[in-house]
């Protein structure tokens, strides 16, 4: 595979660098951007020296959702990419957020690997940013595939979608009345499951899906009951179909609600949507949340 070279895709000169022998190095570590998949390495840059004051991008490899690899510090300079495990570790990041990890960004981490172990001439430990530091990254889903061993033989069509949202207007909450979140923020839809941008479905039918959605309520007295669930929703009328329900307690501040669904199908016509019920006497405000879901279109 070829490497975009930093002068390539425009990287300032580093204030300063240190070089590392291949003896030195022993791992492999895989990160995530936490940013959109269009994110610009040279932002990814600009973002590392000007605001964490560091000598370059943290990174020594960058690799994009199409599977392009951009050079960041290189193979034998030290990184800052995992306190104490910059000298060892060779760090990779994938420019995107949990779940934006495509089979080409797979396969180009793996070559990667392969071709470290190749100039080193022995193997190195496959890493996640996780299991050296406190964090989540490099998101659960490709950090799955790094325990997994980084395997080569990726199925593209085993590969689900992906849809990312969040709200962008707190909602008023009344009691005992179901309300559907609405989603006016879109992370990553590449296959369009959130059509009507900043309404209420993430998740078009028919597909099977799973969602995880999270929300904070404010203005709850402690004690009072809720729900939640998720519903899927007909195009042009008809019953609207419910899923299972999960109950909740507020407590003292804020509650914040984390609603999973790990399996369920959609038919045909209908739209994913997530809705809360509370039975306090008083009302109150839906003020952030967000919801993934992955979807493997049927």
């Amino acid at each position: 595979m070829d490497i975009i070279s930093r002068a390539e895709w425009g990287a300032r000169a580093p204030r300063s660098r240190s070089t590392v022998s291949w003896s030195q190095r022993t791992e492999f570590i895989v990160h995530y951007s936490e940013g959109p998949t269009d994110q610009s390495v040279r932002s990814i840059q600009d973002f590392h020296m000007d605001g964490r004051g560091w000598a370059d991008i943290g990174y020594n490899f960058l690799v994009d959702v199409s599977g392009r690899i951009y050079e960041g510090r290189g193979w034998l300079v030290v990184g800052a990419h995992a306190p104490d495990h910059n000298t060892p570790g060779i760090g990779v990041c994938m420019i995107g957020r949990d779940g934006d990890a495509t089979a080409a960004a797979k396969r180009s981490i793996r070559w990667l690997y392969d071709e470290a172990v190749r100039r080193k001439g022995r193997t190195l430990k496959k890493l996640g940013h996780r299991d050296v530091y406190a964090t989540r990254c490099p998101g659960d889903e490709l950090y799955a595939w790094v325990r997994a061993g980084m395997p080569a033989d990726i199925e593209e069509d085993d590969m689900p979608d992906y849809v990312s949202v969040g709200m962008d207007a707190p909602q008023d909450f009344p009691p005992n009345t179901w309300v559907t979140v609405n989603w006016g923020r879109e992370y990553s839809d590449r296959e369009h499951h959130h059509w009507d941008k900043g309404g209420p479905s993430f998740v078009v039918g028919p597909a099977r899906y799973g969602v995880t959605a999270n929300v904070r309520i404010d203005g709850l007295a402690p004690g009072t009951e809720l729900q939640a669930r998720v519903i899927e929703h007909p195009e042009s009328g008809g019953e609207v179909e419910t899923g299972p329900i999960a109950e909740y307690v507020a407590t003292n501040g804020s509650t914040f609600v984390h609603y999973n669904l790990a399996a369920d199908t959609v038919a045909d016509g209908y739209r994913v949507r997530f809705q809360v019920i509370h039975y306090g006497t008083e009302n109150a405000r839906i003020t952030s949340g967000s919801a993934k879901a992955f979807a493997w279109p049927t």
